[in-house]
């Protein structure tokens, strides 16, 4: 199974929230590799993939943010019609739950990479394996 850690870093929902938290980042040379950010009326969400995970937890946390570490599942797939739907179709239909996803750049302009928050990592990597879906690992993410 090819988990990968993202990090999760809470910001009040106010001017230059999310912008602090990044510049933490950008100090101790950190590279991010994914992100996304959500929103509620109080607070927001910035999810990332960083190639540095412990680093990045410790240098957060002491500048006082709030930070959560979760793993998730990372694909790669052709980017063509309908491979999403395809990748979708087949955890479902094998009863895997996505909570949340977001996409990422990566190395190749013929493929698109996919940071996916299931319900059950295990299942879902077999899910994915069974179906030829690439999944990504943090070592390939960090090298992008």
């Amino acid at each position: 199974m090819a988990n990968v850690k993202q990090i999760s870093v809470f910001v009040d929902n106010k001017p230059n929230q999310a912008a602090g938290a990044m510049r933490v980042i950008k100090e101790n040379g950190i590279n991010l590799r994914a992100l996304s950010l959500a929103d509620t009326a109080d607070f927001g969400i910035v999810r990332f993939i960083a190639n540095d995970t412990d680093k990045t937890v410790d240098i957060l946390k002491a500048a006082g943010y709030a930070v959560n570490v979760t793993e998730v599942v990372a694909i790669s797939i052709p980017d063509t019609p309908g491979q999403l739907s395809r990748v979708l179709d087949a955890l479902g239909s094998d009863g895997v739950n996505v909570e949340y996803m977001y996409s990422f750049l990566g190395t190749s302009d013929r493929a698109v990479s996919f940071v996916i928050r299931v319900d059950d990592n295990a299942h879902a990597s077999d899910v994915l394996t069974k179906n030829g879906i690439i999944q990504l690992t943090e070592n390939d993410i960090a090298e992008m």
